[in-house]
């Protein structure tokens, strides 16, 4: 038997009291004179017998009733854990896992709400004075310091369902810091969630460093789940009076098949196409849906399926671009046209190219154009130079063709910035194109499965080139390259916009690359890519910037986020780089949706938002899946609970088993054995007498 108070026991020495009133006997006596005294000879001796015999009991129960209450005090326990802090303050962090399969039913409800019992038992399990601190998935700033249990129970109490998910890595992480910034000297962290496989245990610590964290799970009835998984378009450049291929991917993440699933999909509030599906146990169905839309402009579009009890994924909410035409501008040397790019861009009509000579350049009118070609210049002007570099930064899209008789250093000129590809010597000996990075956008599905792998194909011949030297910076893509291994084409960002380098000319002195039919797939989708297509959609836990473009705040106003439904509104982060606007949410937005950002009263665009579907797979870690986990992490124990309360566990476990209530029993069977003998054992004396 250990104390937690030791020295309480020094309160022991009260026993002397008692000792000392029993010793010496205070009472004065009064004499009584009688004429004979003979016959009360015996009952004299008899008497002082038995009151001596009560006078020592009674001292028994009164030295009895002190022992037992100091001992009490002392706060007795048989030791259960030789690594406990007993007499110290403790720093205990609780996190609660509030996500959204916390919501599924339990032996006691929602299973979130079994979590904040267990969280209220464990901190009543502790000393009042004790320190404590509440941990969510939200990682809100208020939860980011230690209160007093009364605050602490008030904080679970508010607890709600949010749609952000953490890792146990991340969670370990964060209680770390708490613990270090509190220089707690005895510390114990507690995770009560339903270790959700696809979340919390995607990422795990490699220990808890210098305190003891116990896992404690919290298990929900099995359900499966129905959900939209993601969606894309098989074009990312929707034009007017063209059909549109939608493509989603459905996932049934339960053990039974379903069939005659209705899938909608509305856009603007009208539904325009719908679709039934049937999709296996455990399996994944790709849906079509095919609409046109007649008009250009940006879209808001939602797809819906009917699935319960989880319902935060049936809805997948997404904004497209309808364009009406993609300016591209032609700068040729000294002609007014080229022979090869006026075919190439003429066959789609959503393509609208302008070619216009090296003097006739309206530089005020390049922000207007999503690309711009230099075909065949021998030299660039300075002006032209500053120009263009500020239209590549501020997001625009720059082809350069050079010609065979330009310098270098007049080419290199545009190319100034750190980390950009540079022309060097031109290389007149012949070669032919060796391969070609189909992984980018403007070389994919530009050819079918294994046509490159064929060995009759015809690729292009190059009579001669100019070698490029790419950056080393990582900023640099090849796309084409020969077979002595320099880049016939290359792509690299440039401020918030990209350069593509051709190693030739659009000439047959260079080789017959224009006159071949990958020309004509290369400069279209070059051109496509340079759309300004706006994202999707975004994640509501992502920290993804949003770019605005070049638009500014005017004056002291700053950007709103605002939800399309509703009177939620935020001031989101906001910085300016290299000219763009960009704007960062913070995983401030809770539910999917769709948001204005809001520049005073105009509105600048229309965000998407969906909650993050790695929650849609319920799956969770069993208890032997949690001990082998934690078998492989030091400091990290799985605590399961069963029926019994967690926390007369949590007490046992922290300050071993105690005592002092039964010394505190004792000390009153003590009192009460010493009324009786003062009651009835006096009147039995003089009832003899």
């Amino acid at each position: 038997m250990q104390f937690i108070y030791p020295n309480i026991l020094f309160g022991l020495l009260a026993v002397l009291i008692p000792i000392a009133i029993h010793l010496f006997n205070f009472r004065k006596y009064k004499k009584v004179y009688f004429s004979n005294v003979r016959l009360l000879i015996q009952f004299q001796l008899r008497t002082r017998k038995q009151s001596q015999l009560l006078h020592y009991l009674v001292l028994a129960t009164r030295i009895l009733s002190i022992v037992f209450l100091v001992i009490a005090f002392a706060q007795p326990f048989i030791p259960l854990d030789s690594n406990m802090n007993l007499g110290k303050v403790n720093a205990v962090s609780v996190f609660i896992d509030n996500s959204f399969s916390m919501e599924t039913s339990g032996d006691e409800g929602r299973i979130i709400d079994e979590a904040r019992n267990k969280a209220v038992r464990i901190a009543s399990a502790f000393d009042a004075d004790d320190r404590f601190q509440l941990l969510t998935n939200d990682f809100e700033g208020r939860h980011q310091r230690f209160v007093s249990r009364d605050e602490f129970i008030q904080s679970v109490r508010e607890t709600t369902i949010s749609p952000a998910v953490r890792t146990l890595a991340e969670i370990n992480s964060r209680q770390r810091d708490l613990f270090y910034r509190q220089r707690a000297t005895s510390a114990v962290s507690y995770i009560i969630s339903d270790f959700q496989q696809s979340t919390l245990l995607t990422k795990l610590p490699d220990s808890t460093s210098g305190y003891s964290s116990y896992l404690i799970p919290v298990q929900g009835k099995q359900t499966g789940n129905l959900y939209i998984d993601t969606c894309w378009f098989e074009n990312p450049v929707l034009r007017i009076n063209q059909i549109a291929d939608l493509r989603i991917r459905i996932r049934n993440n339960s053990e039974n098949d379903v069939q005659k699933i209705p899938v909608r999909l509305v856009i603007n509030g009208s539904q325009r196409a719908v679709a039934a599906v049937d999709i296996p146990a455990e399996g994944s169905v790709m849906v079509n849906l095919s609409f046109s839309n007649p008009n250009a402009g940006v879209f808001k579009a939602v797809v819906e399926i009917n699935d319960y009890p989880v319902t935060f994924d049936d809805n997948y909410y997404f904004t497209f671009k309808v364009s009406e035409h993609i300016p591209v501008l032609a700068v040729n040397q000294n002609e007014a046209f080229n022979k090869y790019l006026i075919p190439v861009f003429g066959l789609d009509s959503i393509l609208n190219l302008i070619n216009t000579s090296d003097r006739q350049i309206d530089y005020s009118s390049l922000p207007s154009y999503r690309l711009i070609i230099l075909n065949n210049l021998k030299a660039i002007s300075s002006g032209a130079v500053q120009e263009l570099g500020r239209y590549v930064s501020q997001g625009g899209n720059l082809l350069i063709f050079p010609s065979l008789s330009s310098k270098p250093s007049d080419l290199n000129m545009l190319l100034s910035e750190p980390g950009s590809d540079l022309y060097r010597d031109i290389d007149s000996a012949q070669s032919r194109i060796s391969s070609l990075n189909t992984n980018h956008p403007v070389l994919r599905d530009v050819f079918e499965m294994n046509t490159l792998k064929e060995d009759n194909i015809n690729l292009p011949t190059i009579l001669k080139h100019f070698r490029i030297q790419q950056s080393s910076g990582g900023k640099s893509e090849t796309l084409i390259s020969l077979e002595n291994g320099d880049p016939l084409m290359t792509v690299f960002t440039s401020g918030n916009g990209r350069v593509y380098l051709s190693a030739i000319p659009l000439s047959d002195q260079a080789g017959n690359f224009p006159r071949h039919a990958i020309f004509v797939p290369v400069m279209l989708n070059i051109a496509f890519q340079s759309e300004d297509v706006q994202p999707f959609m975004y994640y509501t836990s992502g920290s993804r910037a949003i770019n605005v473009g070049s638009i500014r705040p005017e004056g002291e106003r700053v950007f709103k986020i605002r939800e399309e439904k509703g009177d939620y509104e935020f001031i989101p982060e906001f910085r300016s780089i290299d000219g763009r606007s960009f704007i960062y949410v913070n995983e401030q937005i809770e539910k999917a949706g769709f948001y204005y950002i809001m520049d005073g009263s105009n509105q600048l665009a229309t965000l998407a938002f969906n909650i993050n579907r790695k929650e849609s797979d319920l799956s969770t870690a069993g208890a032997e899946e949690l001990q082998q986990l934690v078998s492989g992490i030091p400091g990290m124990e799985l605590l399961e609970t069963g029926k019994k309360d967690i926390g007369k566990i949590i007490s046992e476990g922290s300050s071993g088993k105690k005592l002092w209530k039964w010394f505190i029993i004792a000390a009153l069977l003590a009192i009460i054995a010493e009324v009786l003998l003062l009651r009835f054992f006096r009147k039995t004396y003089k009832t003899e007498g």
